[in-house]
């Protein structure tokens, strides 16, 4: 019985009918020149906040890369009132969840918890915000963690291809460098610079709040606009990006070399440009139905048909300014020529329409029905309307995804997947041992790359 409940809780909260509701119930408001949007949900006495700040790492000077990821991950670590422990033993008393993000181009600090405990709550992260002073023997601590986990992401080989291929396929962009730094740039992060960090995202930095839950969340109002340390509600800085246009010769293949490798980690994707990333939706389509699930032409082809993977992924996204396009999969050492060609042949007789278009009804019928399901708690809807007001799209557009989706046709579709992954356009990553070099080296011209290089 207990279980029944819970699904259908979950299945009233997810349902297209609640969702679609849910657009009614948004408000914007304006706190002494911070814009607030709030999703009014009555159902459940929780709440989520999440605060956005429309600038990210791109606001670290070269010298000190990865200082604003350092600034928002240590904010916890002290106060002049409080230590470390004193913090976390307070919001851990409220069972709160907190996080931060930290993008190029924005940043985001989210918190959750039960709204009889939000004022205590909001109280403390407000004067977290305030009154950090990032005490030295926390930052030793946490540049220590840091650098073990950089160290040891070898061994996370998924992690480091992912990585790896991020710097490579964003190179010439402002996008391509880490948002947290590499191991070199540890040194250069200190209580000073984590100090000035704070103080240009409190006072420079332009900001939104997003709530969610009852009408109490609204009582934050006061400890927002005097606790929080926004000095300058108006702060009015957004970090915008110009780049020139990025274009790839390919394929270009590159081998990231790892000791001790048994298995390689492939990466197949680009840079897309801002005139690329216009049709979210379509990308959505065409990249889910290259390689979004069981049924998808990528798995057929190179799973079900061959057994050359356990899975492989497409996808295609896009952020304010920019996008990337994706294939990720791994196989065995002795597979990867014949994987790699046999997703090009994939690519290729795709994008030329060779499929059936009750196939593609299929595809667009599963992802436009299972479209409302990404909402399944207020924070994933919270971070849908924040991603939407970063790239400057209307909420309306997130109630008309599935007519768009089911709407588009089969000519739409290849000439997408041609355009995004078209073979000629693409970089081709392999994570792995030195000796997968000669069989690349049979698909094209190969640069060997180590992989401390991107730690």
């Amino acid at each position: 019985m207990k279980r029944y409940l819970i699904l259908l809780a979950i299945f009233l909260f997810t349902s297209p009918g609640y969702t679609a509701d849910l657009r009614g119930k948004i408000k914007k408001l304006n706190w002494e020149g911070i814009e607030v949007i709030w999703l009014k949900d009555e159902r459940f006495p929780t709440y989520s906040v999440n605060f956005y700040f429309a600038d990210g790492s791109l606001s670290d000077v070269s010298s000190r890369r990865g200082e604003t990821n350092a600034m928002f991950s240590l904010i916890d670590t002290g106060t002049r009132r409080f230590n470390r422990k004193l913090i976390n033993d307070a919001l851990d008393y409220y069972g709160v969840r907190r996080s931060a993000s930290v993008y190029h181009e924005f940043s985001s600090y989210s918190v959750s918890g039960l709204l009889k405990d939000i004022i205590p709550t909001m109280k403390k992260i407000c004067h977290l915000f305030d009154d950090a002073v990032f005490p030295r023997r926390e930052i030793k601590k946490e540049l220590a963690r840091l650098k073990n986990s950089l160290n040891n992401m070898v061994a996370a080989p998924g992690s480091l291809a992912n990585r790896a291929f991020r710097e490579i396929s964003l190179q010439g962009t402002p996008y391509g460098y880490p948002s947290g730094g590499k191991l070199k740039d540890l040194k250069n992060i200190n209580q000073r610079g984590l100090r000035t960090k704070l103080k240009y995202f409190n006072e420079k930095v332009k900001k939104k709040i997003y709530l969610a839950g009852p009408s109490g969340v609204l009582n934050i109002k006061k400890i927002i606009n005097e606790e929080c340390g926004w000095t300058q509600k108006t702060g009015s800085f957004v970090r915008n990006v110009s780049y020139k246009t990025k274009k790839v010769k390919g394929p270009q293949f590159y081998l990231i070399t790892v000791p001790n490798a048994n298995q390689a980690h492939i990466r197949i994707g680009r840079f897309l440009n801002y005139n690329e990333i216009g049709d979210e939706e379509l990308m959505t389509l065409s990249s889910g139905f290259l390689g979004g699930g069981f049924t998808s032409r990528l798995m057929r082809e190179v799973r079900v048909k061959r057994g050359l993977t356990y899975g492989i992924s497409a996808f295609a996204s896009r952020q304010k300014d920019y996008g990337r396009s994706g294939i990720y999969t791994s196989t065995k050492n002795s597979s990867v020529k014949e994987l790699i060609e046999v997703v090009q042949n994939t690519i290729g007789y795709t994008s030329k329409g060779d499929f059936k278009l009750e196939i593609l009804k299929r595809a667009q019928g599963h992802l436009a029905g299972g479209h409302f399901f990404r909402f399944e708690n207020l924070e994933a809807y919270l971070g849908q309307l924040l991603y939407f007001d970063h790239i400057g799209r209307p909420y309306d557009d997130l109630f008309k995804f599935a007519e768009r989706i089911e709407a588009m046709s089969k000519g739409q579709v290849i000439k997408n997947i041609a355009d995004v992954f078209g073979w000629d356009k693409q970089i081709v990553l392999v994570l792995g041992s030195k000796s997968l070099k000669k069989h690349l080296e049979k698909l094209g011209k190969v640069r060997v790359i180590d992989y401390k290089k991107f730690l």
